[in-house]
């Protein structure tokens, strides 16, 4: 046992100074922290306008429709994608945290989404799961303990992304409704969201977008292709919690990046990008749906933040 232990302790020290060299040669370089972290992608620093100018100002869309303009002043790294079943595990398995309550799943016998028993993160409708398919039926309180775990695991200041910071990663420097262009049968080639393939498996009730991303349900992290800042799945395959309370004004809300909570907390945060369950419009850079906390779905995991503090780019 005692080799063993040391032989791992070693590998990931090499891997430590290997990923410490890489960084240090190009800094635009994926990164991992350990053997089971995430693998991160430095965004780089830039202003841009969050929300959707002209959107309906009313229901959810009120806020979108109060376009600002937010400057991220320093770069940082978000998960190149979102948190796998296999890295979520780890964590489970560390911690002996414990998820609680039911998770909506979809139900075949019934034909829709109905609360299924306690699931454990990544647990589905789907006939064959994947390690490499993303967490899935994650509140935001399990994916809080996530990023907390992940931090004192590392020394590294891990969080979930700030509700701006996910739309400028998501947008990566585009101005459109759907990062690759203004039309969403564009985006198959990126995207997995509910389109004609998810169709032929299962009737949401909802017209799919024009197109065949390939994946009638949960695909595999980065199976599709990734964005211009190099991230993959920010709009659809499973939709994301970010660190801010829902608010449906962004009158007031910070204009460097930062989340936004109310004093005390709040039960309900932010949902940002859609999963493959998602129509067209709620699978765009800028939709953002209000959750309640506690809330557990198929369709729902995260993605980690982290600040470059210690790589040279402290925030």
């Amino acid at each position: 046992m005692a080799i063993v232990s040391c032989r791992a302790v070693l590998a990931a020290l090499a891997l430590q100074l290997f990923m410490s060299v890489a960084f240090a040669a190009d800094p635009n370089a994926p990164f991992r922290d350990c053997p089971d972290c995430p693998e991160m992608q430095r965004i780089p620093a830039g202003t841009f306008v969050m929300g959707t100018p002209g959107a309906p100002a009313q229901g959810d869309t009120r806020a979108e429709s109060q376009a600002t303009v937010v400057r991220i002043a320093r770069p940082f790294a978000m998960g190149r994608t979102e948190v796998t079943r296999r890295e979520f595990r780890v964590f489970l398995a560390e911690t002996a945290y414990e998820q609680k309550g039911d998770c909506v799943i979809w139900d075949d016998e019934q034909s829709r989404f109905s609360i299924d028993r306690p699931a454990e993160s990544g647990d589905t409708a789907d006939a064959e799961l994947s390690d490499d398919q993303p967490a899935a039926c994650v509140s935001w309180h399990d994916a809080r303990a996530y990023v907390q775990w992940l931090a004192k695991k590392t020394g590294k200041p891990y969080r979930l992304p700030s509700e701006s910071e996910w739309e400028y990663a998501a947008r990566a420097g585009s101005v459109s409704q759907w990062p690759w262009g203004g039309e969403a049968s564009d985006g198959c080639d990126f995207a997995n969201t509910y389109d004609l393939t998810g169709r032929e498996h299962y009737a949401l009730g909802w017209d799919p977008v024009r197109c065949r991303d390939g994946y009638p349900g949960l695909a595999p992290v980065g199976a599709l292709r990734p964005n211009a800042f190099g991230v993959y799945d920010l709009i659809g395959n499973v939709a994301e919690w970010v660190d801010d309370c829902y608010t449906d004004s962004y009158v007031g809300r910070p204009k460097d990046g930062r989340s936004w909570f109310w004093n005390g907390g709040c039960r309900r945060h932010v949902v940002r990008g859609g999963s493959w369950a998602s129509p067209p419009l709620q699978a765009r850079s800028a939709y953002r749906l209000p959750t309640e906390s506690t809330f557990r779905a198929q369709t729902l995991g995260l993605r980690v933040a982290l600040d470059l503090e210690g790589r040279g780019e402290g925030r």
